[in-house]
């Protein structure tokens, strides 16, 4: 076989034994929570051995650091989605909460397994609060404009963003962190309520 065919299997090898670990620790996170968690119990379940864990990652935090990481960035595009051109409207605010769901939905396990190793691993806790300084501003970046924000300072409106970024993450977490509790679209209909009431008391 030429080296490079070599080379392409190679990677194509690689790409599918991490694809396997992330897997492997998703599942055992929906069924029972990330506390406790052993890579030789992922390892295990994904059917590989252990050595190849530290092919693709640190340790435990890593994984969940970088498996995490398409999810996050799912996220910041659902909210990006809120800064359009014509300002917040019930319409956008949908279809931004929707993505948000949906990203929740499919990596929910993942995202609460992040939260609730931030608190022993400064790596993650430091990661973490650097996520969401970076979901605030955007949010308080959108709604800096409507008219009862106007009058607020800075730190007024990002704390408000705060609070609606909180709120956002606690809700999608404990309805998809396991086992979904709710549907994706009864989830979208009580957070669009809750962001949608904001919005209108705020003029918008």
């Amino acid at each position: 076989m030429p080296a490079g065919s070599q080379r392409v299997r190679t990677r194509l090898d690689r790409g599918e034994s991490r694809d396997r670990i992330i897997a492997a620790a998703t599942a055992l996170i929906r069924e029972r929570g990330g506390a406790g968690l052993s890579i030789g119990e992922i390892m295990e379940r994904a059917g590989i051995g252990r050595t190849i864990f530290y092919r693709h990652f640190d340790d435990l935090g890593d994984l969940l650091m970088k498996a995490s990481r398409e999810a996050i960035e799912a996220l910041y595009a659902s909210e990006v989605e809120l800064s359009d051109d014509d300002g917040p409207s019930a319409e956008v605010f949908g279809a931004a909460i929707e993505s948000a769901v949906a990203v929740y939905s499919r990596h929910g396990p993942l995202l609460r397994a992040l939260q609730e190793a931030a608190p022993s691993d400064p790596r993650i806790g430091s990661a973490q609060e650097a996520i969401r300084a970076r979901f605030d501003k955007l949010v308080a970046d959108v709604i800096a404009p409507l008219p009862r924000f106007a009058a607020m300072s800075d730190d007024e409106v990002l704390e408000t963003a705060r609070a609606l970024n909180l709120v956002n993450t606690a809700y999608l977490t404990d309805a998809f962190g396991r086992e979904p509790r709710v549907s994706e679209e009864l989830a979208v209909r009580t957070l669009s309520g809750i962001w949608l009431a904001v919005v209108e008391s705020a003029g918008g």
